[in-house]
């Protein structure tokens, strides 16, 4: 039967509505979520936060029209709503509190930017986490500073630990608000059961760089006490804190602050002391209910999975599937109080996203979704995806997703590879696959894409992410040759026309890969890195180099060469786009404008092009259609495919 819809266009994914931040309220009859407006030429970023009821998906909007909100948050008895948002464009996130009847009204007077909320067991008090202004933002959310620490005519002033997120508690019906430390500290993340002490993820140094030497800590909120609850190998996330005093929270390899999938470990109370378990399985968030059960979501694989841990270790895995729940970086869901619902962001690659329900007395009938944010974007035919498996050259086993475009017919199609960021991230399937909207780009112009999770990958356990420690560039560039192969094999696309593209850890694998071999007919690395000692001095996180290479710039500075795609460039060839954001703190727009004049010095074809205000990615409209515009394009030129490019109006100049 033929299927007469129109196919899914660039156009049709910048429409696209993002969903996030889903949370049910306690009683399971409401559910609230904020829903990002697509990018409009011209137009500030927004976001809308909506309150539906979970029986017939009636909807009431909080808050204005404009600006964004953000964090939604119910009170223990669910008739109160504390949320944050940003009405003056200032980029700072203010506490605001909707009341049992619909008004809102702002809450207290904490400095910085919100950044996370929990409620008194009675209602009376909210704690708030907030971030100084010109705070950095996690690479994943943005790699730019919250707010404006200058009026931008004077001196930019820099010094070591100026900027800390701290705690506040704010008494809700007067605005109360005061500091409760703790001092010394920075809080990356916290959890309260609304009494007793705050379970945090913490660490000293306050920077962006600090947060991968951080450490689960309790807070005792009327001394101020800090008393060490566990000192990870690696990085932690997720805590979370039940009435008992049980700490859970996950632990892994990670790459990026808000993405670290883990092991799950619970931390309890014994006699004196504690004990520490290894759950045995992964997340990415965990969370009490109320009858002492852990809910966690996770990546798996190119899938996810969520479930409850009971408190004897047992599993109840309440859905797995091939599709993405929460973020597409980080699996995420929200629980009612006893767990009888479930709900979360979900999109699949023919889904776009919406916010979906799940009865895990009832799983077998699988997600109901409950809004219609993208209900337009359903009636477009969208390019077929499927899951492809390969073999590396040392025998390990690997994953991917192909995609391909609408009627593709028979013959081996042109390839773009597109390598995820991280590394330890993972491609899971969703509707608009790769980042900045590329993939649709380059599909709707007649390309397959390939979306690897080679060695370092998340979400098939602490080895495999592992792998690529100190060998980035090394086993990860064979798994991407090994699947262009294997492809190849199948008779799906054309060895000759394959290009490779991708953002951050991906922007360095790209750039990297055609200094190393000749597979690549074009490359379009995005915020790359280049140089890797330059990297380390330049950016906000240089832990992280230290992490994923294994040593440091002094002891390793020859492998920190080594491992530098500039350091090989002369002996590149391949016809090479570099796209950057100019005010990236993640990977300084140096490190673009390093490999851009080492190619054009060895005579490669190159070019470069800056984003102005954007950071690590970009959500700009115009800046979207640019970049995908120039992409497709230099695969076109390079690749031998178009014209055929059919990207949003608007396309490149210049």
């Amino acid at each position: 039967m033929s299927d007469d819809r129109p196919p899914l266009r660039h156009a049709d994914v910048l429409a696209c509505r993002a969903i996030g931040n889903v949370a049910l309220s306690p009683d399971g009859d409401r559910v609230a979520y904020v829903v990002a407006d697509p990018p409009r030429p011209g137009a500030a970023p927004a976001t809308t936060l909506v309150v539906a009821a979970t029986g017939d998906g009636r909807e009431q909007r909080v808050g204005t029209d404009d600006g964004i909100h953000d964090l939604p948050t119910w009170s223990p008895d669910g008739r109160r709503l504390a949320f944050a948002a940003d009405h003056d464009g200032s980029g700072l996130l203010r506490l605001l509190l909707r009341e049992p009847d619909a008004t809102v009204r702002p809450v207290g007077e904490v400095a910085g930017s919100v950044e996370q909320l929990r409620w008194s067991a009675d209602g009376r008090a909210i704690l708030v986490l907030a971030a100084d202004p010109g705070s950095d933002r996690a690479g994943a959310r943005g790699g730019t500073a919250i707010g404006s620490s200058a009026d931008g005519t004077g001196p930019l002033v820099r010094r070591p630990g100026e900027r800390w997120r701290r705690l506040h508690l704010v008494d809700v019906e007067s605005g109360r608000t005061r500091v409760v430390g703790p001092p010394g500290l920075n809080v990356w993340e916290l959890d309260w059961p609304g009494s007793g002490p705050v379970a945090a993820v913490v660490s000293g140094d306050p920077s962006e760089s600090g947060w991968y030497d951080a450490s689960v800590v309790a807070i005792d909120l009327v001394d101020g006490a800090v008393r060490s609850v566990h000192r990870p190998r690696r990085q932690v996330q997720s805590p979370a804190i039940d009435g008992d005093g049980r700490i859970a929270f996950v632990e892994g390899l990670a790459s990026d602050r808000t993405e670290v999938q883990g092991v799950v470990t619970v931390v309890v109370p014994d006699g004196d002391g504690s004990r520490v378990r290894r759950l045995g399985i992964e997340a990415t968030s965990v969370a009490w209910l109320a009858d002492g059960r852990l809910l966690f979501a996770a990546q798996d694989g190119i899938g996810a999975v969520c479930g409850a841990v009971d408190r004897d270790g047992g599993v109840d895995r309440w859905w797995r599937g091939t599709a993405t729940i929460g973020r597409a970086d980080a699996a995420c869901a929200s629980a009612s109080r006893d767990g009888r619902l479930v709900a979360a962001a979900l999109q699949a690659p023919d889904l776009p996203p919406e916010v979906a329900l799940l009865e895990p007395a009832a799983r077998e009938a699988g997600w109901r979704t409950l809004t219609s944010c993208n209900a337009g974007l359903r009636e477009r035919r969208t390019p077929p995806a499927e899951r492809v498996a390969w073999t590396a050259s040392d025998g390990l086993e690997l994953e991917g997703i192909l995609v391909r475009p609408v009627d593709h017919g028979d013959a081996p199609l042109p390839l773009v590879v597109a390598v995820h960021g991280g590394p330890t991230n993972t491609w899971t399937a969703s509707f608009s696959p790769a980042r900045l909207h590329l993939g649709v780009a380059l599909l709707d112009a007649g390309y397959a894409l390939l979306l690897p999770n080679v060695r370092g990958s998340s979400g098939r356990g602490q080895a495999f992410a592992e792998r690529n420690v100190g060998d980035m560039g090394g086993g990860d560039l064979g798994d991407v040759l090994a699947a262009i192969d294997a492809l190849v094999e199948r008779g799906l696309v054309d060895r000759d026309r394959v290009g490779i593209t991708g953002v951050s850890y991906g922007g360095f694998l790209s750039a990297w890969a055609p200094t190393q071999c000749d597979a690549f007919a074009a490359a379009v690395p995005v915020a790359c890195v280049s140089d890797w000692l330059s990297f380390h001095h330049t950016t906000n996180i240089p832990r992280f180099d230290e992490l994923l290479l294994g040593t440091d710039p002094v002891a390793g500075a020859a492998e920190y060469r080594h491992r530098s795609p500039v350091a090989h460039a002369r002996r590149c060839r391949t016809p090479t786009l570099l796209l950057h954001g100019a005010d990236d703190r993640c990977t300084p727009p140096t490190q673009a404008q390093e490999q851009f004049q080492a190619l054009a010095e060895a005579g490669c074809e190159t070019e470069l092009v800056l984003y102005p205000g954007a950071g690590h990615g970009w959500s700009d409209h115009g800046q979207l259609v640019d970049s995908a515009a120039r992409t497709v394009a230099w695969f076109d030129r390079h690749l031998a495919c178009g014209p055929r490019t059919t990207v949003a109006d608007g396309a490149c100049d210049g």
